[in-house]
């Protein structure tokens, strides 16, 4: 377990400053956020290397808070790897390992056993980050902090190591947080996310949480998300949700029916929201565009013009016009193809109501 309570550490003229966030004993954390956000210094701080200022951490149980970092029972992984130059491969993986034996079986799951005959100075950088890691489990640590651990793999064998490295931490039941600037890798790994922002926890929870519901307009953009809308909320508290029948309160469970009016462009979801002006989160992906005018009773579904088609390898981004408001779908660019889709024409987009996220 690593639980960071109101931590606050400073390296330099930077601060973390009350950062609070919890990864459970054996989940996979991972720390999301922008170059120079604090993602290094929190390992840093978390492995004790940079001093608290106060807050208090939680490892294993145990309070660290004041721990020695030799003392707290956890492996670390640069981005730069660090390898001790003077040592050769195999003295570096052994170096405070569990076991000669240990050594040995993590250097051939990480593929570095091929490596352990050379010196550090002629390896490249993926093969460091090879060396490193198995270097750090080779201690068979507790807790496990990863900084940006694959960056200088090729993809083939990020791939194959990343899996390997989740597949240790499952049968060692390591608890593990990773620094990534991968949203697909937090996504595929993660249990636990945290974004990290100028020193701060914006927002921690599920991969899938944090994704779908970013808590502010700032993180949905940053995570990604081409439909950012600002607006107004109003409720509809005389109409219940469009697959509800009876009345609205019974039957929705606390969610009510919402209007969402930017620009143009009036949305119908779901939710308890206050009515204030606010922003609609729509992820590109949920919106599907039709060559068909609308019909059928859907609430969600507009007609626009396409005014810009991106296509980057097997994904289009096609961007349409609804009554000036600029909505912008993904599909895949075989469908892009296949449908015509070129600016100038006209299409309908459509999505669900719980394809929007107020915040």
């Amino acid at each position: 377990m690593i639980d960071c309570r109101a931590l606050t550490a400073r390296h330099g003229a930077f601060s973390l400053a009350d950062v609070s966030f919890a990864v459970p004993s054996g989940q996979y954390g991972v720390v999301i956020g922008p170059a120079g956000s604090g993602k290094t210094t929190l390992l840093e701080a978390i492995a004790g290397i940079v001093p608290l200022v106060s807050g208090s951490l939680q490892l294993d149980g145990r309070d660290a808070t004041n721990l020695a970092p030799e003392a707290r029972g956890i492996g670390l992984v640069y981005q730069h790897a660090f390898l001790f130059p003077h040592l050769s491969v195999a003295q570096n993986i052994a170096y405070g390992a569990a076991s000669a034996e240990t050594a040995e079986a993590v250097a051939k799951r990480f593929g570095a056993d091929a490596l352990t005959g050379r010196p550090v100075r002629s390896l490249s950088g993926g093969e460091r980050q090879l060396v490193a890691l198995a270097r750090a489990f080779a201690r068979k640590p507790t807790v496990l902090l990863l900084d940006e651990p694959f960056s200088a793999l090729d993809p083939r064998r990020r791939t194959l190591v990343r899996r390997e490295v989740r597949a240790v931490h499952r049968e060692w039941g390591l608890t593990t947080l990773q620094v990534t600037h991968d949203f697909t890798e937090a996504g595929l790994l993660g249990d636990v996310a945290i974004l990290l922002d100028g020193g701060r926890a914006l927002q921690s929870g599920s991969p899938e949480d944090v994704f779908r519901r970013p808590a502010s307009p700032y993180i949905a953009e940053f995570l990604g998300a081409e439909n950012v809308l600002a607006g107004t909320v109003r409720m509809l508290d005389d109409v219940a949700p469009d697959w509800f029948d009876g009345e609205p309160s019974p039957v929705a469970h606390g969610y009510r029916a919402i209007e969402f009016s930017t620009g143009g462009l009036t949305i119908y979801t779901v939710g308890d929201f206050p009515p204030e002006s606010g922003y609609a989160v729509i992820r590109a992906e949920e919106i599907v565009l039709s060559a068909l005018p609308p019909d059928g009773s859907a609430r969600n579904r507009f007609l626009g013009v396409i005014t810009e088609v991106a296509t980057l390898g097997a994904l289009t981004r096609v961007t349409v016009d609804v009554n000036g408001v600029p909505l912008v779908a993904s599909l895949t660019t075989r469908s892009a193809k296949e449908l015509d889709f070129r600016p100038g024409k006209q299409v309908t987009a459509s999505f669900k109501a719980m394809a929007v996220h107020l915040c």
